[in-house]
């Protein structure tokens, strides 16, 4: 199978495209391309199924420049969804950002709260009315060690191994996913039917008692402070696991991390 791979050089995408190997087509930037270009970029390609990780995730970017954050949240994957080729997307666990209740939330109970969750709902609401097909993979915040040659991200692991001082809500329930475990999925992600998924691991500890497992695990010299109170982003993946796939939850995906680096 001919994998066409949005944003290969990203945290995300370059992670997919070691595991896709020979299968994995790299597409070139794509934040200039007209519909017309991108069209023309797939059509070259001939790939049998377009994986696109690549979006602008900043929320304070999104909120400063709406029409990039649009651009590239929306109008960018409904083009891609227009070329006829079946679509496994990343979206985001933001879309749970203005949740009432306290979670884990379900596909169905979005609401988001800030621009860039809401280009993502409608990022995932426009490309499956172009196509049923296409897949949306809600993603949790991810994590990994700095990878040879590609940028990494601030990241809750990262960040845990290089402050001294970070704060955490001792009220927030959200989840953290090895970012390994996120590509080496994909295949099975791929033969999704269809629609939206909490893909990531499941947590039942607030982000200051993971913060807190993690610094005892490791006896890192972080003082962990408090955040307040955050509105959990808290992701029930009943739906993911009846079609057979199934996470670590998120201290057994730090444990699995911790192994593969030698921490």
């Amino acid at each position: 199978m001919r994998v066409f791979v949005t944003g290969p050089r990203g945290f995300v995408g370059a992670r997919i495209m070691d595991e896709l190997g020979r299968d994995a087509i790299p597409a070139p930037s794509l934040r200039t391309v007209d519909e017309e270009g991108i069209r023309r970029i797939v059509d070259d390609a001939q790939p049998d199924l377009i994986i696109h990780t690549a979006a602008v995730s900043d929320i304070s970017t999104c909120e400063k420049d709406p029409g990039e954050s649009r651009r590239a949240n929306v109008e960018i994957p409904v083009w891609l969804a227009r070329t006829g080729v079946k679509c496994v997307m990343f979206s985001t666990d933001q879309v749970y950002s203005g949740c009432d209740g306290e979670g884990p939330y379900s596909e169905e109970e979005t609401a988001p709260s800030n621009l860039y969750s809401r280009h993502k709902l409608e990022m995932e609401q426009r490309t499956l009315d172009i196509n049923p097909d296409t897949v949306h993979l809600r993603a949790t915040w991810m994590y990994d060690m700095p990878r040879y040659g590609v940028p990494n991200r601030g990241n809750f692991l990262v960040n845990m191994l290089r402050q001294a001082d970070i704060s955490f809500s001792s009220t927030q329930h959200r989840a953290v996913t090895y970012v390994r475990e996120v590509s080496g999925l994909i295949r099975q992600a791929a033969l999704l039917p269809g629609g939206a998924y909490n893909y990531g691991s499941e947590n039942t500890l607030t982000m200051l008692e993971t913060a807190k497992w993690l610094r005892d695990r490791l006896d890192l010299p972080v003082k962990i402070q408090d955040a307040g109170p955050r509105h959990h982003l808290w992701m029930d993946c009943s739906k993911i696991k009846k079609q057979g796939i199934h996470f670590c939850n998120t201290i057994d995906g730090l444990e699995k991390c911790i192994r593969d680096y030698s921490l």
